[in-house]
């Protein structure tokens, strides 16, 4: 009965001491990033003998020009520190979100969100975990989003459901 008490407080205290890290860690360690810019879209040249100027500005399907959006991140609630810009990337693969020198108080389970005006940040659409702290970093949103409707981007923890920082979107259609 001993060894199976002390064997039950051991896996107990390893526990603890475990989670205890993992939510303790961030604030001593950083993750740093430096993602480079996505590869742009690069437009097909038009087929010999067809009039594609013309035939581009009388075509009712063409596509409009994408709406690019920026945006400065500010400091989330508490003592959470978060500073850079946001800015948009349109390239083959879709747009991205792209964080310019980014750097935002460390800590556990942290996430990117884009939410619309007075959305619950959990109610918002997930970009996935935050790749560092500091540092360039890239983004790709679902093609269903539009950038008009999402216009805040949220670094959340979702460990202890606190907005570390937050950037407000303008947008300026070309």
């Amino acid at each position: 009965m001993k060894t199976s008490t002390k064997l039950i407080i051991g896996v107990i205290g390893v526990a603890v001491i475990a989670v205890a890290w993992w939510l303790i860690s961030p604030l001593f360690l950083t993750e740093t990033v430096d993602e480079g810019l996505p590869s742009t879209a690069v437009e097909s040249p038009a087929p010999e003998g067809e009039k594609s100027d013309q035939e581009t500005s009388e075509t009712p399907e063409a596509q409009p020009s994408p709406t690019e959006v920026a945006g400065v991140f500010m400091d989330g609630e508490k003592n959470y520190e978060t500073t850079g810009t946001i800015r948009s990337v349109e390239t083959e693969d879709g747009t991205y979100l792209r964080f310019e020198e980014f750097e935002t108080t460390n800590g556990p389970d942290l996430f990117v969100y884009l939410t619309k005006p007075g959305q619950e940040t959990t109610e918002g659409v997930s970009l996935g975990a935050l790749k560092g702290n500091i540092g360039n970093q890239n983004y790709l949103i679902p093609e269903d989003v539009n950038l008009e409707e999402y216009n805040t981007v949220v670094i959340w923890c979702r460990a202890f459901s606190a907005t570390f920082g937050t950037g407000e979107l303008t947008g300026s259609s070309e």
